[in-house]
């Protein structure tokens, strides 16, 4: 599915084939091909949509008795939405292991990562197969990460990719080591039901960043239109500005919104789903922390709790694909974890501490005000009782402890 591993010339376009690619590398002995098959359209992989990747699941589909794990060679700037896309379209009825890798540079190139990249996924994939681990993967020189949660860092390190909030599964080292507690392993049930393919989504969909500098008219000039769903990259958990937006000239906007909020009540009254997405990567959209995001909740916005963005645009498509016409469904589809795509834990609103012990007791005496001075000595001469008696029941039992302690030292020593 293109990628610079693949690609020749000046400048690069895709040009080598699978066979191309693998020759005179040192793959483990071990592993043996038994399917090597070229994507059918040899392009660039910004190019790839989702429908190819749909196309790809169903490839592997058809190969899935015949190997025990699956490798795709992409391009390393759109691997995130393959990974993504993947995850989703098989979810957890993927019982092998598949890897999405690329490389930094070209086969040909002097120093290049591609032949370390293709011997060290071989020895992960023997070694995940081996130890029945499943899902869909990448590799990034050595350090596996989970593909539900992958993000690109870097243009120009080999060290590419991380997942927000996780750390690596697995490491590709001289020994390889799988990092027990993060790895999904085979379902003998989901086997047995086989693989199956979710390919089901809706195509008009897009993100916007939205700032108080944004014309709400980026969204409200899509209602009407053949735009379904649009994703907000919101600030902090979620908030959408509510300030009027003018740039000081006068306009005749038909939809009569001239704010952010205004905007998405509209859009969702018209039909469009519109979705709030974390600026960050360790964020979480929460519509009820803040007076914003409460406001944009109430006009229809969902959460896209902790998704990352490439995540969070393949499962939004799905979602509305599916429940188009139940919010509450859609909501619910976004914000259940299926493979591993949100971040684990839970984020809640703490109560209020309790006062501690002193604090109490100085509210008690407080209260005593409230009576006349012979209610009030009464209360404090009962309260010295009570303490006094606690007082004393304690050094009764030191008293016997002590006692009990000597009597077991002279029976031991004698």
């Amino acid at each position: 599915m293109g990628g610079t591993l693949g690609m020749t010339g000046h400048p690069l376009r895709p040009a080598k084939s699978a066979a191309d690619l693998i020759t005179g590398l040192n793959f483990t002995k071990r592993v043996h091909f038994r399917t090597l098959e070229d994507f059918p359209k040899r392009e660039d992989s910004t190019n790839v949509r989702h429908k190819a990747r749909v196309k790809v699941a169903e490839m592997i589909r058809d190969q899935y008795a015949r190997n025990d794990f699956f490798v795709i060679l992409q391009g390393t700037d759109s691997l995130a939405e393959t990974t993504s896309a993947l995850s989703m379209i098989w979810k957890q009825s993927l019982q092998k292991s598949v890897f999405v890798i690329g490389s930094q540079m070209t086969k040909d190139e002097s120093g290049t990562d591609m032949p370390m990249q293709m011997e060290s996924v071989m020895r992960i994939g023997r070694a995940f197969h081996r130890n029945g681990v499943v899902g869909v993967f990448t590799l990034s020189v050595g350090q596996v990460w989970d593909g539900a949660r992958v993000r690109k860092k870097n243009e120009s390190d080999f060290f590419s990719f991380y997942t927000p909030g996780r750390e690596p599964v697995a490491y590709a080292r001289p020994h390889i080591m799988l990092q027990e507690y993060l790895l999904r392993r085979v379902d003998p049930q989901r086997v047995a039901e086989g693989l199956r393919i979710d390919g089901e989504f809706e195509p008009n969909v897009m993100t916007l960043k939205v700032s108080a500098d944004t014309p709400p008219s980026a969204l409200t000039a899509h209602i009407g239109g053949s735009m379904k769903g649009v994703i907000l990259e919101a600030k902090g958990a979620g908030n959408i500005p509510n300030c009027p937006w003018d740039d000081g000239e006068s306009h005749n906007d038909s939809t009569g919104a001239n704010d952010w909020i205004s905007a998405i009540r509209q859009a969702s009254e018209a039909g469009m789903h519109v979705a709030a997405l974390s600026p960050f990567d360790d964020g979480r959209i929460n519509l009820d922390r803040y007076e914003l995001g409460a406001l944009a909740r109430d006009a229809g916005m969902y959460s896209l709790g902790s998704l990352t963005p490439d995540m969070a645009d393949f499962k939004f498509r799905q979602a509305i694909a599916r429940h188009d016409e139940d919010r509450k469904a859609l909501q619910f589809f976004l914000t259940t974890d299926m493979i591993g795509e949100m971040l684990p834990g839970l984020e809640i609103e703490e109560d209020e501490p309790e006062p501690d012990v002193v604090e109490r007791h100085i509210a008690a005496l407080d209260n005593l005000q409230l009576f006349n001075p012979i209610d009030k000595g009464l209360a404090l001469i009962s309260w010295a009782l009570r303490s006094a008696k606690i007082f004393y029941y304690n050094l009764v039992s030191l008293f016997i402890l002590v006692k009990l302690s000597n009597y077991c030292t002279y029976v031991y020593f004698r």
